[in-house]
């Protein structure tokens, strides 16, 4: 039922160009589930993406859970009833950004297992997430009761770095023997059977290049489009691709032969609870949004970018014949210079797309079959040319030079920016009366060719074509800005709802509830637990009262530290860190307090011990070592902010000095080779982290067995590289280190608490709530801003929404309406207890702008 060969997907051997929209079931509550839905048809998608989240399912060893917001198979029924195709993606691995690329928190906790591998221990459980989640797909697969048409086998394994062809093979026979007959695919991770894709934003013209030579007999396919990007903890706003710079990138996939376009994300939705990954660098953590500004924001609200993509896919489905039965055939027009042509020839038409690499508008013309032919394009932007396309049996369009959203149900609308003008010539197969307002023009040839010189001002008008028979064709003349009038938007505000707090203290008690001891802390799965909080303590002697360094020698979140009941401060720094504590003479109490911040979602480094996983040392020392770096045989002296040029295997070479010390631990990223007094940290890490280069994973390695007394040499590879974030060494005494811990989970919501009036006199980790009503009348948007607020997490009606914190970039939270009763209580966990006075809670109501026009998008 459904095929392919190099032009196209079929389906009922009819050719079909792929619109598909990524939207993920476990980023929104199932209430919500059938609107993003509608509105992603409405928008022209006929196809639907999603990743199957197996930790979503599994989130305790053997306790599967397909219920209520983890309902897959209502996700897939809903998709079949709104004849939605689907595109399901069970991974096992999935990245995403979601908490572990998709596997389960407690696989970590499995001796010897090798992630996304042959390896026999993984591969036990991937049978078992695969018997409980491959019947689903299978009942709803186009040859049975629905419309699934393709399977992906893994995820961007080869991106991975480690060529297993055994177990992509493993996978996708696992699937097929579990009854999978629909295609399979693969992005960055070929194999056998498959449909190959590609993932990337930009360069197209590369993508399918790389397509054309490896992967005969298929059609070109972008399995994730990445029309936005995910934020992160700290970073900047990601709005840095604009919904003109889409319109040229949706071009750039037709013009090199793309007939399948997966837009990652369509809707991009929430990290609710504690499911956000962590991805690629040292402290790239996900925001709770995943937003991902895109067609769709987390609000279901459209956006621009949801209209340019309405337009394109409404221009595509016109000319699907073409796109999806079409040769590329580079075309010789004499244009000016940075302006360049590709042409798409089919037996049903051709579109000659011409692309204007300047900084500026151009007004230019070029010479088609033999006619001189005027046309407009914008800078830095892609104007398709529509050439010798039949409309019904009324008439051809010879030439366009207009954008349109295609020809179709007796109407059409053609649009530029406001002020230009386009041309449009016709070969009239009946006669016809024609009406064309003023400021438009119209000849009549004498061989039957009707050619409009339309003008795109800030009025929309008709160009009406009456046929002798009483049948009629309107044309509406449009600017781009009218079309983009419909976009939604929300009202300021439509109810503020007062909120009155009540407060408790989370009390670092370690005297009863779940506390385990070990001679270390133990790392969340080791403890037992997916996410959240988890404290620490322990007990050590000073000699004298003092300052002391204490060097935390694993860690992979923030960690807030106590120290005899006094806030001491907060690790920023991941991998290693050291912090001056202020002890007393005698006994001491050391308390930490670790919020999971997710675990890498995308590095070889997967399965991170999360929280703290090594035992805490006194007197310590931390150097920071970036600086005073020498090309061997060379005298001045570099920083690894700005690493000169190496040719060959020349050292890059730093001395450190170490005076009694015999335990070492070093943090960088982006390096692929160090050595340490001629010894490679590679033989010394065993299953640490790696090390790897670029924008990479960063490496955490214990160099204590290569560490010498007095003089100590470190030699970096930096061959390709400009320049390195952080290189830290953190050094310090065995038997220094604090034995004898305590670990304990902190800030449950369930645990009983004494609550009071809002006083915070300290910092503290403190819990507020407060109750507040809500109107259905007031908007189905409801946000929640954390004003000076730390960081922490929150709830609403018991319900977890996600991990907050006053970095940036985001500042205002989902509460889904789903949620929301006429009375509801909200909760929040801060973990230095500020005040919660500038916490608002807000509805919203989306409006159209009062001067919306309906035009034609068929």
């Amino acid at each position: 039922m459904i095929t392919y060969d190099q032009k196209s997907w079929k389906i009922n051997n009819e050719r079909i160009f792929i619109l598909s929209a990524a939207i993920h079931y476990f980023r929104l509550p199932k209430a919500e589930w059938s609107d993003v839905l509608d509105k992603a048809k409405a928008g022209g998608c006929n196809t639907i993406e999603t990743y199957i989240s197996w930790n979503f399912h599994e989130m305790n060893e053997g306790e599967w859970d397909f219920s209520g917001d983890k309902d897959l198979a209502h996700f897939f029924e809903l998709c079949a009833d709104k004849g939605l195709y689907v595109i399901a993606r069970p991974g096992p691995y999935i990245c995403a950004e979601w908490d572990f690329g998709g596997f389960p928190w407690w696989l970590s906790t499995k001796k010897g297992i090798q992630y996304r591998s042959n390896e026999p221990i993984f591969l036990q459980y991937v049978d078992k997430y695969f018997d409980q989640v491959i019947p689903i797909i299978d009942d709803f697969q186009l040859t049975k009761n629905g419309t699934v048409i393709m399977v992906q086998v893994e995820n961007e394994f080869q991106a991975f770095g480690k060529p297993d062809k055994q177990y992509m093979e493993s996978l996708r026979d696992g699937m097929m023997a579990r009854g999978i007959d629909v295609p399979f695919v693969t992005c960055y991770g070929a194999v056998d059977g498959a449909v190959e894709f590609r993932n990337f934003w930009s360069h197209a013209k590369h993508a399918a290049n790389i397509l054309d030579e490896r992967f005969a007999n298929q059609p070109k396919g972008v399995m994730e489009f990445w029309i936005g990007w995910f934020e992160h903890w700290g970073g900047n706003k990601a709005d840095q691709k604009t919904p003109e710079q889409l319109e040229r990138e949706c071009y750039q996939l037709l013009r090199n032969g793309f007939t399948a376009i997966n837009y990652y994300m369509y809707f991009g939705g929430t990290n609710f609870d504690h499911w956000g990954g962590r991805t690629g660098g040292e402290q790239i953590f996900s925001t709770t949004s995943y937003d991902y500004d895109v067609a769709i924001d987390e609000y279901l609200q459209p956006t621009r970018k949801y209209e340019v993509l309405k337009r394109f896919h409404s221009f595509t489905k016109w000319l699907e014949p073409v796109f999806t039965n079409a040769e590329q055939t580079g075309m010789d027009l004499k244009l000016p210079s940075d302006i360049k042509s590709q042409r798409v020839v089919s037996p049903h038409g051709e579109v000659i797309f011409i692309e204007n690499d300047r900084q500026e508008r151009v007004q230019s013309q070029a010479l088609l079959d033999g006619e001189i032919v005027p046309f407009t394009i914008e800078a830095n932007a892609i104007l398709p040319i529509v050439l010798h396309v039949n409309v019904g049996n009324s008439f051809t369009i010879k030439k366009l030079t207009g954008q349109t959203t295609g020809f179709e149900s007796n109407q059409a609308v053609i649009y530029h920016e406001e002020g230009q003008r386009s041309f449009l010539k016709l070969q009239l197969n009946r006669k016809a009366e024609i009406h064309c307002p003023m400021p438009n023009r119209f000849e009549i040839g004498e061989d039957g060719m009707v050619v409009f010189y339309l003008f795109h001002g800030s009025l929309p008008q008709t160009v009406q074509l009456s046929f002798e028979d009483g049948t009629s064709y309107s044309i509406q003349v449009v600017s781009r800005k009218s079309l983009e009038k419909s976009v939604p938007h929300l009202e300021k505000c439509s109810a503020n709802y007062p909120l009155h707090w009540e407060a408790a203290d989370e009390k670092l008690c370690f005297l009863s509830g779940n506390v385990k001891e070990a001679d270390k802390p133990l790392d969340f799965s080791s403890f037992g637990q997916f996410s959240g909080y988890l404290g620490y303590e322990s007990e050590f002697y000073a000699e004298e009262t003092k300052d002391t360094t204490i060097v935390f020698s694993r860690i992979e979140d923030p960690v807030m530290v106590f120290c005899n009941g006094q806030y001491v401060g907060k690790l920023s720094m991941i991998g290693a860190a050291a912090i001056e504590v202020p002890v007393k003479k005698g006994k001491n109490i050391l308390t930490c307090l670790v919020q999971n911040m997710g675990r890498y979602n995308y590095s070889q480094a997967i399965g991170e011990p999360k929280g703290m996983s090594e035992a805490p040392a006194l007197n310590g020392k931390y150097l920071s070592i970036r600086e005073g770096w020498l090309v061997e045989g060379c005298g001045v002296r570099h920083h690894l902010s700005n690493i000169p040029k190496i040719e060959g295997r020349i050292g890059f070479l730093r001395s450190f000095m170490n005076q009694g010390y015999d335990r070492a631990i070093l943090v960088g990223e982006g390096v692929s080779r160090v050595q340490v007094n001629g010894r490679s940290v590679k033989m010394l890490m065993e299953s640490q982290t790696a090390w790897s280069r670029g924008s990479a994973v960063y490496g955490v390695a214990d160099i204590s067995v290569a560490l010498k007394q007095g003089e100590n040499v470190l030699d970096l590879d930096v061959q390709n590289i400009s320049s390195i974030g952080r290189f830290d060494l953190y050094l310090f005494k065995e038997g220094e280190q604090i034995s004898n811990w305590k670990t304990k989970s902190f800030a449950q919501l369930e645990e009983e608490k004494e609550w009071t009036v809002v006083d915070p006199q300290t910092i503290s980790p403190r819990w507020y709530k407060s109750s507040f009503d809500w109107k259905p009348e007031n908007g189905p948007i409801v946000k929640v801003r954390l004003d000076g607020m730390n960081k922490g997490c929150f709830w609403v009606n018991g319900q977890c929404l996600g991990r907050y914190w006053n970095i940036g970039p985001q500042e205002e939270y989902k509460i889904p309406a789903s949620l929301l009763t006429k009375q509801n209580e909200i909760v929040i966990f801060d973990e230095e207890g500020l005040n919660p006075e500038h916490v608002v809670i807000q509805s919203y109501i989306p409006l159209v702008k009062s001067e919306k026009k309906e035009f034609v998008t068929n």
